[in-house]
């Protein structure tokens, strides 16, 4: 008998989701071709309470949860799902705890993979919804800024607990999204994995006319585009239509 060469034929992604959270793995699954792309999915222990402390704590339990992920097998692209535990940590913080269990293999999260969507949009200026308490809020504006996008505006559900934001309805991301656009903003951001975006990105576009990116939106193009796959996904906004930038910033999650 010969052996064939199993599922994901176009590749596979590892992704690391939080313990309490509902929606990211399965956005970035319906965003995927499914037939040609597997999402293998572990979780890392995490406090409900969104706060800048409780999202560190989680990088003691990331570096397991990687492991656990497929140990002897092949894994194209690593992603952590979670937007603010990123910005908590730093990207280097996320990406070393990955690379060592999984070295060599690039890793992606929700604020890399957005700064990539930027880059490949042309945008610099933002407004920015999310459904963080404004500490975080603050916290991800200022990452932002640091790497050149500037939040003209932004808005907050201001929801304590992660598990509640898995909570908001589509149409309430939809109206709030709409009401937050700006004349001088270049796209809208929709931040955080929790919130369940996906499905409303081309109607938002539709109606603001500029580019809508969403935190699990970048997540899926970003994994893709790593591991090579640049065939466009239609239904899920302009991004999941782009290449990658060509000029990679040293922030793009590639294992060196």
């Amino acid at each position: 008998m010969t052996l064939g060469e199993g599922p994901g034929p176009r590749g596979r992604i590892g992704f690391i989701a939080l313990a309490n959270g509902h929606v990211s793995e399965l956005e970035v699954m319906e965003m995927v071709p499914r037939d040609e792309v597997v999402v293998y999915v572990n979780r890392v222990a995490d406090e409900d309470a969104v706060t800048l402390g409780n999202l560190r704590r989680i990088g003691a339990d990331m570096s397991r949860a990687a492991s656990g992920i497929l140990p002897d097998g092949h894994i194209d692209v690593m992603v952590y799902g979670c937007t603010s535990g990123t910005v908590a940590l730093g990207e280097e913080g996320v990406s070393r705890r990955i690379r060592k269990v999984r070295p060599g293999v690039p890793v992606t999260t929700p604020i890399t993979a957005a700064l990539a969507a930027f880059r490949a949009l042309d945008v610099e200026r933002i407004v920015l919804l999310t459904p963080y308490p404004f500490e975080v809020v603050t916290a991800v504006e200022d990452y932002l800024a640091e790497r050149g996008v500037r939040a003209l505006h932004s808005a907050s559900f201001n929801i304590a607990n992660g598990s509640d934001m898995n909570r908001v309805p589509p149409d309430a991301i939809r109206h709030a999204a709409v009401a937050l656009d700006r004349p001088g903003a270049d796209a809208i951001f929709i931040c955080c994995t929790a919130l369940r975006a996906c499905r409303i990105i081309d109607a938002v576009e539709e109606r603001v006319g500029k580019p809508v990116v969403t935190s699990n939106q970048a997540l899926a193009w970003h994994a893709l585009r790593l591991m090579g796959y640049d065939d466009t996904v239609p239904g899920y906004g302009r991004l999941m239509r782009s290449p990658l930038a060509a000029a990679a910033s040293p922030s793009s999650g590639r294992a060196t």
